[in-house]
């Protein structure tokens, strides 16, 4: 039953889609804990410039609906459906701006890894 829940939710994403795949076709199922400290939004917000100072949470929303409407794409609000169409073409600067924090929190734990994001990892 979990595991088609699972492949129904993966389905809808392309970037979990992948990861789904790769894991199903080994005998047993692995996860990993994929973070992003202290929210999604710092993923997001990756797409567009680097950034290195610890925010708070609150913070990220407005510098996203920024983004956004210079992009004509309106405001931010959390679980935008489109999220996806409108960060895929900067993934590339994302995954080379998330490596960079990763090589600056080398050795914390996610805790202490602010901002500090895995989700890389899937891409």
């Amino acid at each position: 039953m979990t595991s088609n829940i699972l492949k129904a939710a993966t389905a809808q994403i392309p970037i979990f889609r992948a990861c789904w795949e790769v894991r199903s076709n080994e005998s047993e199922t692995t996860y990993h804990a994929i973070w992003s400290n202290q929210c999604v939004e710092l993923w997001f917000l990756l797409h567009f410039s680097f950034l290195q100072s610890d925010l708070h949470r609150s913070e990220y929303w407005p510098k996203l609906t920024d983004i956004l409407k210079s992009l004509g794409e309106g405001e931010y609000r959390k679980n935008r459906d489109d999220m996806y169409r409108i960060l895929y073409p900067y993934m590339d600067a994302a995954i080379a701006n998330a490596k960079k924090l990763e090589k600056m929190n080398e050795g914390k734990s996610p805790s202490q890894s602010a901002p500090g994001t895995m989700v890389h990892v899937l891409a």
